[in-house]
């Protein structure tokens, strides 16, 4: 069983802007890999950009904890310069790896 952290969906853009300027990292589901250009592109109406070319860490997460981690995403928000870190990991493949059953009706 995959360990887990409290994990947004794309479609919670708004508190994980908020989490964002709060200072957190939040952690993001992607079922498909399109979903990631889609949580940039919201994000942005947020006041947030992608941290120019090297903004992708691969290793900031243990793999062995948490195999289904992707990225880790530095972003700054525009008006203030400030720094900020996004988590995306793979969504659940089936029913054991997370979501409850209510989710799977």
């Amino acid at each position: 069983m995959i360990k887990r952290g409290f994990r947004y969906q794309t479609g919670e853009i708004g508190e994980v802007a908020r989490l964002l300027k709060e200072g957190n990292i939040p952690e993001i589901d992607i079922d498909f890999e399109y979903e990631i250009t889609e949580v940039i592109s919201d994000l942005s109406s947020y006041g947030f950009e992608v941290a120019g070319e090297d903004a992708k860490n691969f290793d900031a997460v243990d793999r062995i904890e948490h195999p289904d981690f992707m990225f880790r995403l530095k972003m700054v928000e525009k008006s203030t310069g400030k720094i900020c870190y996004l988590d995306f990991y793979e969504g659940p493949k089936d029913q054991e790896d997370g979501y409850d059953e209510i989710w799977w009706g």
